[in-house]
């Protein structure tokens, strides 16, 4: 699968020439509203393509046909970078609004999916990002210490504020000076 033109379009490769993309094998994604392709992400059957203001599915294989779902036209992802499937908490990822966290049938759990914002405990935090250059967030999994840390900017400033979830605790700290 492959995205990152100025349309709204993705396309996928023959099935076993990944270097050939049939015309046919095409999704339109969204509508220009909701701004450009800005990650994809693959999950275990599952492919989640993060626009700027909305979040598609695409599930099936070659052989029964793909099929491209809708599952939000408000929250996208503006820092690829920013993107981490964190145990026990899901699919984490930067928007324009805060942090994010994609659960649910990805796997086909029978659990519905949802988009869950887990940043409200640290709105005042959130609100010192520098919107203009948050695509240069970055993100890294520290298992050894159960955390997800998110390296945001600030304005004025290059990624200096480190945002710390501690998964297995389900709090929220943060660093100053820290640069990722």
């Amino acid at each position: 699968f492959v995205a990152g033109t100025s349309d709204n379009l993705v396309r996928y490769s023959a099935e076993g020439m990944p270097e050939i993309f049939p015309q046919r094998n095409i999704f339109d994604i969204g509508d220009v509203d909701s701004g450009k392709i800005t990650a994809l992400y693959a999950t275990k059957n599952a492919l989640v393509i993060f626009k700027e203001r909305g979040i598609y599915l695409v599930k099936g294989n070659q052989t029964s046909g793909f099929v491209a779902q809708t599952l939000n036209k408000d929250i996208g992802c503006l820092a690829v970078g920013s993107i981490q499937d964190v145990p026990g908490t899901g699919l984490v990822f930067l928007s324009s609004n805060g942090v994010f966290v994609l659960k649910g049938a990805l796997e086909n759990t029978g659990t519905p999916t949802s988009i869950v914002e887990l940043s409200t405990p640290i709105k005042n935090l959130i609100k010192r990002i520098d919107k203009s250059n948050m695509n240069v967030s970055v993100s890294v999994i520290n298992r050894k210490a159960k955390e997800y840390m998110l390296c945001v900017p600030t304005i004025g400033k290059d990624n200096n504020l480190l945002l710390v979830w501690h998964y297995e605790v389900g709090a929220w700290s943060f660093r100053e000076h820290y640069p990722m």
